[in-house]
């Protein structure tokens, strides 16, 4: 920002927060319902947690609304002893920004802030929680940025059943009978955990979520927690659940709608000839409601022609309730034959449509990727740049029985248990033995089979951004676990039908 309005007053977005984590201070979103993210999710950072600096924290943190940026600069600067240019040059990325940044900090670190940190404080905001329970003192005596497992988790997602509505010929879950699931008398006590935890992040998945008997009943105990579920369904909805969810202060959730075709639906859900019209019967009781929609319509050989598309397009943008609709082609499935998928040829025809169709449209309109095989050339130059795995590093799944494992389609692998918490609090659960031997997972007990064996870059590659297990295990199967993802330039050719070809 060139000219910065030093008479402005700035504030940090109420779509983040400060959070202490031990030794460290780390940047997160704040609890989703305590701000609007449906005005301004595509103007934050999301399911982000990031440590930063001590001293970068407490000066963001004198923008609490009320004061001008002269004023916030008088004050840290008589506090801390820095000059006034040394502030304005650390706090100048972080107003309006685009996008992340990277601030220089003291002994030569550099730390991200997430975009639109600083935003001019129109609406007379003024915060009172930035550094709420985070021990600025200490932590500046003992900060270790160099830490990568969180301390205190990040995020807990309840995977409350595996039931579903539906029988997609791509369904990649575990659809096993649960005999004996998490009594939901144990979610209040574990809710209450996570909020005085600080946990920003409570989510939850399935099977379908309104299949679960008590889903009411959890809405309504997440709210005082300012806890706002993002629930995915294909459950056509009736009149009485839309009450529900409006009487429940529920504002958006996300409909899987891969087409307004009965006859397509029929081939890729196996359901009846009534099952389109109940779903876009449900989609406007929705809209009449006042409550937003994401579609996400999975594109497989069964959808995937230039006229279904546009169809679905047609029909879904007349409502205006509809946020997004993101077409994902369909991934490689654990449970079912590998025979649903479209091509590469066909997939890149209709993301051309879609993003032609884009241009004109209201609706947000988005095609997602796939998993494509790439040359190993492709994979060097890709791999450093991979997302992290977070699993046992920010956060945790807990699967119907209440057994912790690090992300969903890992499921009952017993490699991958990191406790119960039928028997167990959040905290005896993330320093348990089990889950700190996995986030430990040395190269000695890497079977042999396995290239990671020999990689003399392991410690460097699973203590920082980490290894996909998932993947391995998706492409290699179950007892491959030890095995790359077949992202890494030093896997295997992956030998089943995994890739879209």
């Amino acid at each position: 920002m060139q000219n910065l309005n030093t008479n402005q007053k700035y504030v940090v977005n109420p779509a983040y927060k400060f959070k202490g984590d031990y030794l460290n201070v780390i940047i997160t979103n704040n609890n989703p319902a305590r701000y609007e993210l449906e005005k301004n999710d595509d103007e934050i950072t999301t399911t982000f947690a990031w440590r930063t600096h001590p001293d970068l924290a407490y000066l963001l943190s004198f923008f609490d609304g009320a004061r001008t940026v002269d004023e916030v600069v008088g004050a840290f600067s008589a506090q801390m002893k820095t000059d006034r240019q040394t502030i304005i040059r650390a706090v100048t990325p972080c107003i309006c920004n685009k996008e992340p940044v990277q601030i220089p900090v003291r002994q030569q670190y550099w730390v991200p802030v997430p975009k639109n940190f600083l935003i001019p404080n129109t609406n007379g905001i003024v915060r009172n929680d930035l550094l709420e329970k985070v021990d600025i003192p200490f932590i500046r005596q003992h900060f270790d940025l160099s830490e990568v497992r969180l301390r205190v988790p990040n995020s807990m997602t309840l995977m409350l059943n595996t039931n579903c509505m539906t029988d997609c010929v791509y369904c990649y879950a575990d659809r096993r009978t649960i005999r004996n699931p998490l009594p939901f008398s144990r979610m209040k006590p574990l809710l209450k955990e996570a909020y005085d935890l600080g946990m920003p992040y409570v989510d939850v998945d399935g099977g379908d979520f309104f299949l679960y008997p008590h889903w009411r009943e959890l809405i309504a105990e997440m709210r005082p927690y300012d806890y706002l579920p993002d629930i995915s369904t294909k459950h056509p909805l009736s009149k009485e659940i839309v009450t529900d969810l409006k009487k429940l202060k529920v504002w958006h959730l996300q409909l899987s709608i891969d087409s307004v075709d009965s006859m397509e639906i029929q081939q890729l859900l196996h359901v009846d000839n009534t099952y389109v019209n109940k779903v876009l019967n449900g989609l406007r009781l929705l809209e009449e409601a006042g409550i937003e929609v994401t579609v996400k319509a999975v594109v497989t050989r069964y959808n995937d022609s230039e006229k279904s598309i546009n169809k679905t397009i047609d029909v879904l943008t007349d409502f205006h309730n509809i946020r997004r609709i993101n077409f994902k082609p369909a991934d490689f499935s654990q449970f079912k034959p590998s025979t649903y998928f479209s091509t590469i040829t066909q997939l890149e025809r209709l993301k051309a449509i879609v993003e032609q169709r884009s241009r004109t449209c209201k609706t947000a309109l988005n095609f997602l990727g796939y998993e494509e095989r790439k040359t190993v050339e492709r994979r060097q130059q890709d791999h450093p740049h991979r997302p992290m795995c977070t699993g046992n590093v920010q956060g945790f799944f807990v699967l119907p029985d209440g057994k912790v494992t690090l992300c969903e389609q890992l499921y009952w692998h017993p490699f991958f248990i990191l406790g119960d918490l039928n028997q167990q609090s959040i905290m005896e659960m993330w320093n348990s033995e089990e889950a700190l031997s996995v986030w430990n997972f040395q190269q000695n007990e890497v079977r042999d089979e396995s290239p990671c064996k020999r990689c003399d870059i392991f410690n460097e590659c699973r203590r920082k951004l980490g290894n996909c297990w998932r993947k391995a295990i998706t492409a290699y199967g179950p007892g491959n676990y030890d095995f790359p993802s077949p992202d890494c330039p030093k896997a295997p050719p992956v030998a089943k039908d995994y890739y879209i070809l």
